[in-house]
């Protein structure tokens, strides 16, 4: 039925406007500019999309039932188990994927199967081959629409599981289109019209996209929510009840995530039919290979402590040092930069550009250290991090959960080490209490500690044992001033601390010979370029040449003294002869 809506001005002779409330959104008259030759109204109409409810009261979600654990993963050694198909496990065995995790085990055969899944994992169990593997294997290479769409909280983790597809479907030949923020909306246009198959990109593009009629879901098959806890915690879910209103009611529904809170729940149960529901582990589980220390430190140690962390590790390990605010990871970048490897900040406040290129150096193990924010803990997929330093308490145990498994990646060990403030301690005594890990404290690295054996590294600490301390460990554990190495701090804004990359990467294909150069940047926050860490001689050109241009321009200074002599004194002849010529004709 139509409703009409009066116009502003009564007697106007403008028309009056009728609104049809039933109009689906697909049936916009932009809704075909991304081809295909049908609009997105014939399967997703308004009539049976799952999106939002209006109105009503608040609903409270305390009585949503938690997903039961299956302790039991079905016995599977290797991806031939599964029809796949062998494009896919052509790639997998590229890949060095060999033996299924837990997770694969429990969620590939029902996705190949054509059932809903939520599904709950911990941290860097292999959730983007659970979903990816079995779905590029159902997707059809030959037909030219939008069949999959993936859904990331952050522009980091959407480029990790594109680059993820594009490994696991090179023999296959689909084409998967990154849809982000943060870029222009021309490029990913153009490649949306040449027919892509799959789509991953981040809640807030997509909606752009999709609102505007350059993005539609006609045939769409499936529709994955990875990391859903994530996008929930950043506010993300409106905007993805709005998204899966445009999709077709007959999609295959997939969501991943390491945590499900009870809203998240019950939106996983809404927009899902009949869902297998699978979760590898109880509460905030964590991977058993990491190993979880923590440091009892003062708020004005922790740079003290990572810096001495840094310069007793081996060459073969790798850091990633996680922060609470980009403030604070470009101040902690612009102390640690003269140490004798590289260590870099990454955070939102960087182009995406240059985001994606730390990112790749840090792959390429050109990093020692990576400086993040959160921003990172969800996208950031390097299987060579053997350490993770929570440089605070994180606020949330799920984000804890999500840092520290950042290490232990693809079967390998890790270490995760928290530094826990007196301000902090009120927090980590209360994780420790809800989840009942054993979560050994370790004693603050010293200077002397430098030239040990290896067999009493970091990771081969003693465990500190509050009863057993001995008052010089005591002391040791909190240094006075009088160890600490005094620097110059330098506020740096964010927007003038970029990085060159440039310089980072010509120098780290260049050979040692030159020395351990440096990007330098100054009390502005500007880079300067590159320094060299070996003093070298002075050069005698270049003595030769500071004389000649010193001496130049103390002649110029003198040239500059006699013309303005030589001016001055012609001004005063000049004066001097009109006093005369005035008192000659008052006498006449």
């Amino acid at each position: 039925m139509l409703r009409p809506i009066p116009l502003a001005s009564i007697g106007s002779s403008t028309p009056t406007v009728h609104v049809n409330p039933n109009r689906n959104r697909s049936q916009s008259p932009r809704s075909g500019r991304s081809g295909g030759g049908r609009s997105g109204a014939g399967r997703s109409g308004a009539g049976r999309s799952r999106g939002p409810r209006s109105g009503g009261a608040k609903r409270s979600f305390k009585d949503v039932k938690e997903l039961e654990p299956i302790l039991d993963a079905p016995e599977i050694e290797n991806f031939a188990h599964w029809k796949l198909g062998d494009d896919v496990l052509d790639a997998l065995f590229e890949m060095d994927v060999h033996k299924p995790t837990p997770i694969q085990r429990l969620a590939i055969q029902p996705v190949l199967d054509g059932k809903d899944v939520i599904a709950k994992a911990e941290t860097g169990t292999g959730k983007t081959i659970a979903f990816g593997a079995p779905m590029l294997a159902k997707i059809d290479k030959a037909r030219s629409t939008v069949l999959g769409l993936v859904l990331c909280p952050t522009r980091e983790l959407a480029q990790q599981v594109q680059n993820e597809f594009k490994r696991i479907a090179a023999h296959k030949q689909l084409h998967s289109v990154l849809i982000v923020g943060g870029e222009p909306l021309r490029p990913q246009i153009e490649e949306l019209r040449k027919g892509a198959q799959i789509v991953v990109g981040t809640p807030g593009r997509v909606l752009d996209l999709a609102q505007q009629g350059f993005l539609t879901f006609p045939w769409c098959e499936f529709a994955v929510l990875d990391e859903a806890d994530k996008m929930f915690e950043i506010g993300f879910i409106e905007d993805i009840r709005k998204i899966l209103a445009y999709l077709p009611t007959e999609r295959q529904t997939l969501l991943f995530s390491a945590t499900y809170p009870p809203e998240l729940l019950h939106l996983a149960r809404e927009s899902t039919r009949d869902p297998v529901e699978i979760a590898t582990a109880a509460g905030h589980a964590t991977v058993e290979n990491i190993e979880q220390l923590w440091m009892k430190t003062d708020e004005g140690d922790r740079e003290l402590a990572l810096r001495r962390i840094l310069e007793q590790s081996e060459e073969e390990e790798f850091f990633l040092v996680f922060v609470d605010r980009r403030t604070e990871a470009t101040l902690l970048h612009s102390r640690l930069k003269r140490l004798p490897f590289d260590v870099y900040a990454l955070h939102g406040g960087y182009d995406q550009d240059v985001r994606f290129r730390l990112m790749q150096l840090f792959r390429e193990r050109k990093l020692k250290a990576l400086i993040a924010t959160d921003v990172a803990s969800r996208g950031l997929d390097v299987e060579h991090v053997t350490h993770v330093i929570n440089y605070n308490v994180p606020r949330e145990l799920s984000e804890y959960t999500h840092r520290i498994g950042r290490t232990g990646r693809a079967g390998r060990r890790g270490t995760a080490i928290t530094f826990v403030t007196p301000y902090g301690q009120r927090s980590w005594d209360h994780f420790m209490r809800r989840t009942g890990w054993e979560v050994h404290r370790i004693p603050m690295p010293t200077r002397y500690s430098r030239g040990r054996p290896r067999d009493a590294a970091l990771r081969d600490y003693d465990i500190l044992e509050e009863e057993k301390l001995t008052p010089p460990q005591r002391q040791r554990q909190q240094p006075g001033r009088e160890e600490r190495e005094p620097e110059p701090v330098f506020h740096i804004g964010i927007e003038n601390a970029w990085p060159d990359l440039e310089l980072l990467e010509k120098r780290s294909e260049s050979s040692s010979d030159a020395g351990d150069a440096l990007v330098e940047i100054d009390e502005d926050g500007q880079v300067q370029g590159q320094s060299s860490r070996r003093e070298s001689a002075p050069r005698p050109a270049a003595k030769r040449s500071s004389r000649s241009s010193s001496s130049s321009s103390s002649t110029k200074r003198s040239s500059k003294k006699k013309a303005a002599k030589k001016s001055a004194s012609k001004r005063s002849t000049k004066k001097a002869s009109s006093k005369k010529a005035r008192k000659k004709s008052r006498s006449r």
